[in-house]
């Protein structure tokens, strides 16, 4: 199968090629957006834990309060295990990753394996370009086959994987959607750039979960600082990591999904294990929005449950595109 960036550069480049050779528009024109109307449905994937940590399964639709910009919106649907899972796998295969690799793919056959029938994965591997190496399946044997192939070299393409899956896999899909991954965030070759990819993330209706190795490099960095002196690659690496970290705690925060740290956690196949009972036990709501214009605007969404002692966490809103 092609790379997916491929044709995702020459689009870009055909994007391009036309803002350089469109003559400009009068300024009527430009100072006046196209706005649309448009009446659809928003999902809102929530989680409920108690005070512990642990799920709260029992809630029902009366139980939840959803506002939209300060204003109470009617709940159309409160589902829970019954929401097919359309979980897109990003693995990073660059040259670094040779030592964990093959502990990944295992956690990602235990995830699969968890999954119920009605349940389908992607994968979309990543080094020097995003590849789709599994299209929507659930079955054992395809997702081996396609493991199988899967060797470590090369750079690091991290948003482009992202923009590919933003882009030309999830706009068809329809129900809860998830992007997991293992990464330290830190993209060395990529074509577009982080906050191309936080637009994307803002619109989509799709949970980031990753599972993050930036911690524990910059540890290893650490570590090298105490016991050889402070070097420009330890610094710099330190640097690096720290900006990753925000990035991918941003994109995490804004899609309803969180950052994992597997330091501590058990190994990568323990943590994939918790990770598909974690989803199976969310609510998945839906609402269609008093405000139908579609302006590129931001939403902004609080869900409110009618239970004492409670953590309730949901993306914190959504463009109107």
């Amino acid at each position: 199968m092609p790379p997916l960036n491929r044709n995702r550069a020459l689009r870009l480049a055909f994007a391009l090629t036309l803002l350089v050779a469109t003559p400009p528009v009068g300024p009527a024109a430009q100072d006046q957006p196209i706005i649309r109307t448009e009446v659809q449905q928003i999902f809102v994937p929530v989680a409920v834990a108690s005070q512990a940590g642990e799920p709260v399964t029992d809630l029902t639709r009366k139980d939840f309060h959803l506002f939209e910009d300060g204003v109470e919106q009617e709940i159309i649907n409160c589902a829970r295990e019954e929401v097919p899972l359309n979980v897109v796998f990003l693995m990073d295969i660059s040259h670094s990753t040779f030592m964990e690799l093959g502990a990944i793919k295992k956690a990602v056959r235990t995830f699969v394996g968890a999954l119920q029938p009605e349940d389908r994965v992607a994968i979309i591997t990543f080094n020097n370009e995003a590849r789709l190496i599994l299209d929507w399946s659930n079955d054992l044997a395809r997702l081996d086959r396609a493991l199988e192939r899967v060797v470590p070299k090369g750079s690091t393409v991290w948003y482009d994987a992202l923009y590919v899956t933003y882009t030309d896999l999830l706009p068809a899909v329809r129900g809860k959607k998830v992007i997991v991954s293992v990464t330290d965030g830190w993209d060395t070759a990529s074509l577009v750039e982080f906050d191309d990819i936080l637009r994307k993330a803002t619109v989509s209706d799709t949970q980031v979960y990753i599972v993050s190795k930036t911690a524990g490099i910059r540890d290893y960095a650490e570590y090298y600082k105490r016991e050889y002196g402070l070097k420009y690659d330890e610094t710099r690496i330190m640097q690096i990591m720290y900006a990753a970290d925000s990035q991918l705690r941003k994109l995490a925060y804004e899609t309803g999904g969180r950052v994992i740290d597997p330091r501590g956690a058990g190994s990568i196949e323990e943590v994939y294990s918790r990770l598909v009972r974690e989803l199976r036990q969310q609510y998945y709501l839906s609402y269609t929005p008093h405000n139908i214009m579609r302006d590129g605007q931001y939403r902004k969404i609080v869900v409110q449950v009618d239970r004492v002692g409670v953590r309730v966490s949901h993306r914190p809103g959504y463009e109107a595109r």
